[in-house]
């Protein structure tokens, strides 16, 4: 049990966060569909110190069982349990032909799963970002879903569904195209193979 989905708590929160989103003017989009109870969602573009902030209340409104990888040496004494407790993962990146299988594992033991990722990894400018969860997604067989921090509406939410093909290439390209045409709260920190980082010529 997590922050997200415990009695009382959840459905306080989740009224706190509505009236966070109301204040601010901001919404939620389109949340993850009932029928699909495990996924790797993809949040991006990831441009700002303030994207956490604002996801954080868009979580409880969307209903999202939110899960995230940290680094595992962050799990220690109470701060491991307050970490276990806000979904997160302990993950050591330094076994990374390990941590694919282990992640398969954590979607095949939990009836519901939705595990969030950020592959850009970084609020600067990444061309080419990191594709560990989209291994992820194929060792669990499961969906990824596309959910846009989309300054222009002011909304947050699951905009695209992908059943990963096995060519990364070709889903990455659509991954990366899909993300370009969605403008994040600094836009200048955005960057793609389709539009490269201005160091990167």
């Amino acid at each position: 049990m997590t922050l997200f989905n415990t009695p009382i708590l959840s459905p306080f929160l989740k009224i706190i966060a509505w009236g966070i989103l109301l204040i601010i003017g901001w919404r939620p989009g389109p949340t993850i569909p009932k029928d699909i109870p495990k996924c790797v969602v993809v949040v991006a573009p990831h441009t700002s110190n303030w994207d956490f902030g604002l996801f954080l209340p868009l979580v409880f409104a969307l209903n999202l069982h939110v899960r995230v990888l940290i680094k595992h040496t962050l799990f220690i004494g109470p701060v491991g349990w307050f970490l276990r407790f806000c979904g997160g993962i302990p993950i050591d990146r330094r076994a990374a032909r390990d941590y694919v299988g282990q992640m398969a594992q954590e979607f095949e033991k939990n009836e519901v799963f939705h595990l969030v990722v950020t592959p850009e990894a970084t609020r600067s400018p990444r061309t080419h970002w990191k594709t560990g969860f989209y291994h992820m997604a194929m060792a669990a067989n499961v969906p990824i879903l596309l959910a846009a921090i989309d300054v222009d509406k002011k909304a947050v939410g699951v905009d695209r569904i992908m059943h990963p093909s096995g060519d990364l290439d070709s889903d990455m390209a659509e991954i990366y195209a899909f993300f370009d045409n969605v403008r994040g709260i600094k836009a200048g920190n955005y960057a793609s193979p389709n539009k490269p980082a201005p160091d990167d010529g």
